[in-house]
């Protein structure tokens, strides 16, 4: 994905950004009756960084994306964007030192997930928690992004805001 740092985006590639994410969460992968890989692990990876960048466009061009419905505020997260930005930073990390030449490893489930209500410990030794029957939870290191009540719901706020910004442009 190309990103567009400190420059706002085309109409064309703001479209094609929506239409990325759009595909996205609408993968087969993410629901509740499918199991867990490889390919959500990616699919994840690259739904948080291409909301990442949606979310930076939406900040520049007068909206921030601040709700915190159950966003864990632990001093570095104060909101939404924050927790995707936090994210994106942290499946960035664990990517780059999992997938280097030298090692040839194959891919560590290092970023959990939940589908349902319920609590208890990963493989990895991670405390979870997830408060939702209908919702699919990802952990990476100790934060909590839900699929449909944060993701979802952040690509929905942005894309509202900047599809009318740019219909007044």
């Amino acid at each position: 994905m190309t990103v567009y740092p400190n420059k706002a985006w085309t109409k064309a590639q703001l479209d094609q950004n929506l239409m990325a994410i759009d595909q996205h969460v609408h993968e087969p992968a993410f629901n509740r009756d499918v199991a867990y890989t490889t390919k959500t692990q990616s699919l994840f990876i690259e739904l948080v960084n291409l909301e990442s960048d949606l979310l930076e466009q939406a900040e520049q061009a007068g909206k921030r994306v601040d709700f915190f419905d159950e966003v864990g505020t632990n001093g570095k997260i104060q909101d939404i964007t924050s927790l995707i930005y936090a994210m994106r930073q942290s499946v960035n990390t664990i990517n780059a030192n999992q997938n280097t030449p030298e090692t040839n490893t194959a891919v560590v489930p290092v970023i959990n997930h939940f589908y349902g209500a319920g609590n208890g410990y990963f493989p990895n030794g991670l405390f979870f928690r997830c408060d939702h029957d209908d919702d699919l939870a990802f952990f990476v290191g100790q934060d909590r992004i839900y699929f449909h009540r944060h993701l979802v719901r952040a690509f929905t706020e942005a894309k509202a805001y900047l599809q009318a910004t740019l219909n007044k442009s």
